[in-house]
């Protein structure tokens, strides 16, 4: 009897454990936020930061049902001129380092925006990680 309740305590402890999610070799994600989209607007994008887990990783995919489509994007200045095309290989985050998604950078882009985004309100945004790990963030939408 004494071995059967050990065995139970090992299991309710590793499903704990499992339930309170992540681990130490998942990416984490801090601030994910975006900026609000008039009614006339068809795109908006959403910024946060990566940071990495113990083993490098890449961010391969986002979504959101507030979206037609989605793509992880990249803003960059050449010549003078600012240019933003989608990135096809993903983002890579590094082990134990930090990827901004922001403003003049990388960022996911939401395309064919379902319903105006507006101040206050939060959007969910699933990430898919080439580890197979996935996280759903809450995006506020505010003014920057």
């Amino acid at each position: 009897m004494r071995v059967f309740g050990a065995a139970i305590l090992v299991l309710a402890v590793a499903v704990g454990a499992v339930a309170c999610g992540g681990s130490d070799d998942a990416v984490s994600v801090d601030d994910p936020w975006g900026r609000p989209s008039p009614s006339s607007a068809d795109n908006a994008a959403f910024y946060m930061t990566l940071i990495g887990g113990s083993s490098d990783d890449v961010l391969t995919s986002a979504g959101s049902a507030r979206c037609t489509m989605t793509e992880l994007h990249e803003t960059s200045m050449t010549d003078g001129t600012m240019s933003m095309a989608p990135v096809p290989s993903g983002i890579a985050v590094p082990a134990n380092g930090t990827v901004k998604l922001e403003p003049g950078g990388y960022h996911v882009m939401c395309m064919g925006v379902k319903e105006p985004l507006s101040v206050g309100e939060s959007v969910d945004v699933e990430l898919t990680f080439s580890s197979g790990e996935t996280a759903t963030v809450s995006a506020e939408i505010r003014d920057e």
